[in-house]
């Protein structure tokens, strides 16, 4: 047996030495965190004072997918997106508080809930309105602060409430994206809609249109218009469209679909996931 002791305050104990290794990471990864809050906030003050949300979804979603392609072994996509979420969440405070409202009617709300809590933060007040007409009424009343988030308007079993996005009162409020970000179905769960413009994310945008097609045109009009895309739901003569690409209410191929014989076309807005 060796009568040589380690010197004080070193551990031979190689669990120990990880261990302390972790705590030095915990300390750098703390002031890394604050420095990049640092920045956000510098990032406030230069700017000019702005009306509307300060939400930046397709710059969200486009930082979001880069970490996610560059994160090496062993970080999870799941664990990248959770961490950056909690840090933008934590930047948009600094800018202005968001209240979100959920609302879904029927399906599971805990679930719906959940959603909306990993998507915009911990501290971030979310209040269950119930209905998803109750959630987009209060994103109206309240447009500088306020979104709504609702079941996905296609989803099954969860009921047809998206019609009621034809409603006058609801003109000012766009699809700005679908949630969760980082989907295993390639569909989203939730939608969140504001007053506030949606922002293309650089590739992969999905765009949601509302028309009427009281006679079933709406594949042919798509197609003559040149558009990538499908009827998902339909509630005579109201049809909801998911088209490929980022499209605005002033792209004239909106308006070609009209001609191509539907009616009251409206682009409810985009969204993109990773």
């Amino acid at each position: 047996m060796s009568d040589v002791s380690p010197p004080q305050g070193v551990s031979g104990d190689p669990i120990e030495s990880v261990r302390r290794q972790i705590d030095v990471l915990d300390s750098e990864l703390l002031s890394l965190v604050a420095r990049r809050l640092q920045l956000a906030e510098e990032i406030v003050a230069l700017k000019a004072p702005q009306a509307g949300l300060p939400i930046r979804p397709g710059r969200e979603v486009a930082l979001l997918r880069r970490l996610v392609q560059a994160a090496p072994e062993p970080l999870e996509r799941e664990l990248v997106v959770e961490l950056w979420r909690a840090l933008i969440a934590a930047s948009l405070r600094r800018q202005r508080l968001i209240d979100v409202v959920v609302g879904g009617g029927r399906g599971d709300p805990t679930r719906l809930f959940d959603i909306a809590r990993r998507h915009f933060g911990a501290r971030t007040r979310i209040k269950d309105v119930g209905e998803a007409q109750t959630a987009l009424q209060k994103a109206v009343e309240n447009p500088e602060n306020t979104v709504a988030v609702t079941w996905w308007p296609a989803a099954p079993s969860v009921g047809g409430w998206w019609p009621a996005l034809s409603e006058t009162r609801f003109q000012s409020l766009r699809l700005i994206a679908g949630l969760p970000l980082l989907s295993t179905t390639g569909e989203p769960e939730a939608a969140v809609f504001a007053a506030s413009a949606p922002e293309a994310s650089g590739s992969g945008d999905v765009s949601l249109l509302f028309a009427n097609d009281a006679h079933h045109k709406v594949q042919r009009a798509l197609n003559e218009a040149g558009f990538d895309g499908r009827e998902i739901a339909r509630a005579e003569p109201r049809v909801l469209i998911r088209v490929q690409g980022f499209l605005t209410s002033e792209d004239p191929r909106a308006m070609a679909l009209e001609h191509a014989g539907l009616r009251n076309v409206r682009v409810l807005g985009a969204y993109a996931q990773i």
